[in-house]
Formats: C-alpha cells, sequence, structure tokens
C-alpha cells in the first residue's frame, strides 16, 4: 500500500515514539494513542462525542438518559437486594464517564452517595458499592492478528520519517502465553482476529480492589468462539459523524476507534476475583427483567412524555438497541 504522510508533527512524533527499535507500531499502542494521547487522543478532546447529532460520532444507551437513569435505579436495587446489601449503605460510582454527562448527575436515588469517574481519571475503588459502564470496556486498546501461511502474525503499522504504513510481525510466543485463551491452530489466510486485551487489563484493575457489591457493565462483545470463527475480517472499526469508517492512521483524535470484547474472559475474569452469580442477558432482556415496574409504568401511563416511551423502545427493540448490546453483572461479598 506504501507510506502515507501524517501532515501533524506531533502525531508523527507520538507514533515515532511508541514504535519499537525497527519502527513497528503495534495495534494496541497505535489504538492508546489514537483515543487517550493527552495532547491528541480522541477521547481527550474537548468535543461533543456521543448524541443524535450530526456533529457527534455515535451514540449509546446514556444518550437517553432520562429512561436508562430510571432502569439503572431499579436494576440496581433489585441486584443489591439479592445481595442483601442496603443501598443506602452503598456508593453508586459510574466508571467511564463522559463530561457532564454523567447519568444519575441531579438524579434522586436511594443511595448512599453517587459519583462518577472520567475516561481519563484513576479508578479507586472502595467499600460497599454499584460499580456501572456503558460501552467503555469496547474503548479500550487491543491487538490485532492475522493468520498468514505461516501462522499467526501481529498487526500495526510501520512508522518513520516518511510517514505509516500497515505493516505485520511474527507474534510474540510470551505474549501468546498471557492471553487467556489459547489461539486456534489454524484459520482461513487472511483471518482476522482483534483480541480486547485492554478490557482485561481494566476488568482486572477494577476488579483487584477492595470493595463488594455489583458489578453492571453494558457493552457489545462475542464469545471466543465466534471472534475466532465468525468474524473474518475482525471486529475492529471506527466511526465518524455516525458513519462507520475505515481505521486510518493519518486521523488520529478524529474518529473514534473500538471493538468487540470477549465475553468469556470477562466472565472468567470475574470469577477469578470471587464475583458470583454473573449474568451475561442482551440489553432487552436485561431491561425486561430487572426494571419491570419501570416498564409497566411507562406502558400503561397515558400522561407520561411520549419521549420516553420511544426511548424505552430504542433501548429494548431487538432490531435497534435491544439485541446489540448485552447486560453482563455480578455480585461479590
Amino acid at each position: 500500500m506504501g507510506f502515507t504522510e501524517i501532515a501533524s508533527e506531533s502525531t508523527r512524533q507520538a507514533l515515532e515514539d511508541a514504535s519499537d527499535e525497527n519502527g513497528f507500531l503495534d495495534f494496541s499502542n497505535f489504538v492508546r494513542i489514537a483515543l487517550y494521547h493527552p495532547e491528541i487522543g480522541y477521547y481527550q478532546k474537548e468535543r461533543r462525542r456521543i448524541g443524535r447529532t450530526a456533529k457527534t460520532d455515535f451514540f449509546t444507551a446514556s444518550s437517553f438518559r432520562e429512561t436508562f437513569a430510571s432502569i439503572l435505579l431499579e436494576a440496581s436495587q433489585g441486584l443489591l437486594a439479592e445481595a442483601g446489601l442496603d443501598p443506602e449503605e452503598t456508593d453508586w460510582v459510574e466508571i467511564g464517564s463522559e463530561p457532564r454527562a454523567s447519568l444519575l448527575a441531579d438524579e434522586q436515588t436511594p443511595f448512599k452517595r453517587t459519583r462518577a469517574l472520567a475516561l481519563d481519571e484513576r479508578i479507586h475503588l472502595e467499600g460497599q458499592l454499584v460499580v456501572f459502564s456503558n460501552e467503555l470496556f469496547d474503548a479500550q486498546p487491543f491487538h490485532s492478528l492475522v493468520f498468514k501461511s505461516d501462522g499467526w502474525q501481529e498487526r500495526g503499522f510501520q512508522i518513520d520519517g516518511k510517514g505509516v504504513e500497515p505493516s505485520t510481525r511474527p507474534v510474540d510466543q510470551a505474549f501468546l502465553q498471557s492471553l487467556p485463551s489459547e489461539l486456534p491452530r489454524s484459520a482461513p489466510e487472511g483471518y482476522l482476529l482483534d483480541l480486547p486485551t485492554g478490557s482485561m487489563e481494566l476488568i482486572n484493575g477494577i476488579c483487584s480492589q477492595n470493595w463488594k457489591g455489583v458489578f453492571i457493565a453494558f457493552d457489545y462483545g462475542k464469545s471466543w468462539s465466534s471472534l475466532c470463527n465468525e468474524t473474518p475480517n475482525g471486529t475492529a472499526r471506527a466511526y465518524k459523524n455516525h458513519q462507520q469508517v475505515a481505521i486510518d492512521p493519518t486521523l488520529i483524535g478524529e474518529q473514534d476507534i473500538t471493538h468487540h470484547i470477549c465475553w468469556d474472559w470477562l466472565e472468567k475474569a470475574l470469577e477469578n476475583h470471587a464475583f458470583q452469580n454473573a449474568s451475561l442477558q442482551s440489553q432487552e432482556a436485561f431491561i425486561v427483567k430487572r426494571a419491570t415496574t419501570f416498564m409497566q409504568e411507562t406502558i400503561e401511563n397515558p400522561s407520561l412524555d411520549s419521549s420516553v416511551k420511544s426511548q424505552l423502545r430504542q433501548l429494548i427493540h431487538p432490531a435497534l438497541m435491544g439485541q446489540k448490546f448485552q447486560a453482563l453483572t455480578a455480585i461479590r461479598l
């Protein structure tokens, strides 16, 4: 494909500084720079990213704040009740919150306290908590592999004074041994496998801290078997202005980069950290089961603002968000 010139000197320097002695930059470090570099990272820039306007790039369940907050309030209380924990003795913590978009900000809640941690904020957790995130794990760095005739190769970019171009290198054996699952021994030529390694770093960092209570994560992901057998083009992609676009290293900071997480890996991490009753459901099933009262009142109340009913439909309809997203919950006592 040849080298593509990088117009920004600061971007070129950031990529060069992160590459190895041969100028190779693996996908994980590339994504880390593209999303979280303090000067040029997509999530570090002061701009509105989430919403349903032409100037934003994507929308999430949190975009329907009024409705989603009511759902999470009821669901959180129900999960705490199942664990025998009192909401009044529990802090509700949202991690990975967008600026000025905390889900429970200004809401009346039964919790001892509510707080939100921004994407770039250090996660410190202790005590009795409900820890909630929405589309945070898919926003973590990830490695990417491609299967060639001689086996799996690590995908990345070659960086030098001429610019940047896609490249590959042999996969480090120590890295392979550190993965939660073994790679398939063979695959079709050119099969792409995007490994959600950053999500594992995140969940282990969350679960290794001294807290008990309820874990709730909304996101999109697949099983390990599905990632290895059903996604030949990988799951990595970029979004800009609500359009799925190719990941472009010359547009660092201007497009969101995401991928599917591996639910098997997250469930195993929760188990390893003494969490119990792990449950993975579609967003639709979670809401139907965990927010029954809110759903019934919304459907049966003729005087209720129609926008709330519309938001609920968006969140649970199988053809909209209901099946695209999943919810993972677990309890630790």
